[in-house]
């Protein structure tokens, strides 16, 4: 188990050294602010994505399905009556839904992930991928504009258009993630010894300050092209009015807008942002086989590179539990304020939403270096708060306990506490397994991460709906995702970090 003391010591790590040759492009702040413009280009989708398409679905399949045990409609607000819809050969609770989308379009991104991770490090056109695939995520967004009716085959449309724009969002998130070692070797790497002292009034200019301020930088720039979308969707909310009886006819057009955002600035990007020379193939290699020699090579090697695949895991308990929290507190949030009435309400509250992510994103990046905090504390402090807010939905749900997710305010009070801590979290993560990384299998380490996730990516949420046609409480399905983030939590305790760093610079692939 990593004493504290060594924990204590990456804070004095990191020292600066020459950039290494093939990454010596992006030592520069036109090379930063290319790839923020491409990370701005991918917040308009991403939001509608996690916020807007999801409620329409589970408005619309709310709309369409009936009272169990009657040809009733759904009520539009309440949860104490079972609601059920029509999905595949059977009915499902409504609620489960978009659980069940969830896993679908999960498998299917790692699926794809396993291919996009092993050739990406080997390619000169790993800009281009990355380019590519976010016109693609932009491109999908554009025909929800015409998918405004009431009747199954919209709803149809609907799922397949989501389950694919999630697919394609893992490629882009794979090579994206990428760039974050790759800007921290281009301003320098680790001292061979990982107690060195750093270089006075050098830390700007660290490895550990590069990939934080990199990894923060590129959520916040994500997330204002959220914000941008976010506002254009409060726009046509207040604005238009609602001509479909779901109320989302005007969300729809918000998110084609948003893909029409993403591509131009993709394109921008892709003349901005240098290209990174990628790794030689062996001899006798065939690029087509690579995904599957790549990740086996991995596997095999994954005792040599322990910390990094610990990180790993906890990340992806972590960031498992999270995504579907998110889920579960949409359809929670719509429920208790009602399908019909909630439709400004609802903007607000995805809009809130991510200002208090950049909130979060930023604070940590303003506080990290003041606090002298050991590295892990910042961890243990975020996933704490994640768990409680987790934990507070599990406590409603017995319906003689009268809090619980059971009133709005509690909502916005989660949402402050839970965005905040979890956009920190994902910054910090990216930065520190970056650190973890051995040279020339960046895309490969932060496909791990995508691919591992198919495990409890689409388990946990075939699990959750499972759980909800069978108990028809939205608060049942939290306890799963609480159980992830503990033991997430517990192997992010076990991570002996200076032991990882020391790991990555002996490249055994």
């Amino acid at each position: 188990m990593p004493s504290r003391s060594s924990q204590d010591a990456l804070e004095s790590a990191i020292v600066e050294t020459e950039a290494e040759p093939n990454t010596a492009s992006l030592n520069s702040k036109k090379a930063l602010w290319a790839f923020l413009v491409l990370c701005y280009s991918t917040g308009p989708v991403s939001s509608m994505v996690a916020s807007y398409v999801p409620a329409a679905i589970l408005s619309a399949a709310n709309l369409l399905g009936h009272q169990q045990g009657s040809d009733k409609p759904c009520p539009r607000r309440g949860g104490n009556i079972t609601c059920l819809v029509r999905f595949g050969g059977g009915e499902i609770d409504y609620a489960s839904f978009t659980l069940y989308l969830k896993a679908i379009s999960r498998t299917t991104e790692g699926v794809v992930a396993i291919f996009t991770a092993g050739v990406a490090d080997y390619s000169n056109y790993r800009k281009t991928m990355m380019i590519a695939s976010i016109v693609l995520f932009g491109a999908l967004a554009l025909p929800f504009a015409a998918l405004t009716g009431d009747s199954y085959s919209q709803l149809t449309a609907l799922s397949v258009l989501y389950c694919l724009v999630v697919t394609v969002q893992g490629v882009y998130t794979i090579i994206e993630g990428s760039y974050i070692p790759i800007f921290m070797r281009a301003t320098g790497w680790f001292q061979e010894t990982p107690i060195a002292p750093v270089a006075p009034g050098r830390q700007g200019s660290s490895p550990w300050t590069t990939g934080v301020s990199v990894s923060v930088l590129a959520m916040v720039s994500s997330n204002l092209g959220a914000l941008t979308a976010l506002i254009i969707g409060v726009i046509l909310v207040y604005g238009r009015g609602s001509a479909s009886s779901g109320g989302f006819d005007n969300y729809f057009l918000a998110v084609t807008i948003a893909g029409c955002i993403t591509i131009v600035f993709a394109l921008v990007g892709h003349f901005l942002l240098p290209s990174v020379q990628g790794k030689e193939l062996r001899p006798g290699e065939n690029v087509l086989v690579l995904p599957i020699k790549g990740w086996f090579r991995l596997l095999r090697d994954a005792p040599h590179y322990s910390e990094a695949f610990k990180l790993c895991i906890g990340w992806i308990l972590w960031n498992t539990g999270y995504t579907n929290h998110l889920t579960l507190m949409t359809a929670l949030f719509l429920e208790v304020t009602g399908f019909s009435s909630s439709s400004g309400v609802y903007s607000v509250w995805s809009f809130t939403s991510v200002i208090f992510a950049c909130m979060g994103s930023l604070g940590f990046l303003y506080l990290y270096p003041r606090l002298r905090l050991p590295v892990k504390s910042w961890a243990y402090l975020f996933l704490a708060v994640n768990s409680l807010c987790v934990l507070w939905g599990c406590i409603g749900i017995s319906n003689a306990v009268t809090i619980g997710y059971k009133h709005q305010v509690e909502f916005w009070v989660a949402q402050v506490l839970f965005m905040s801590t979890s956009s920190a979290l994902r910054s910090y993560n990216r930065a520190l397994y970056s650190s973890l990384i051995p040279k020339g299998f960046e895309a490969q380490f932060f496909g791990l991460e995508v691919t591992l996730d198919l495990a409890t990516g689409w388990i946990n949420p075939l699990v959750m709906g499972a759980i909800q046609d069978r108990t028809h409480n939205l608060r049942f399905p939290m306890i799963p995702n609480l159980l992830l983030m503990l033991v997430g939590t517990v192997l992010y305790f076990l991570v002996d970090i200076p032991k990882g760093i020391e790991e990555a610079k002996l490249t055994r692939l």
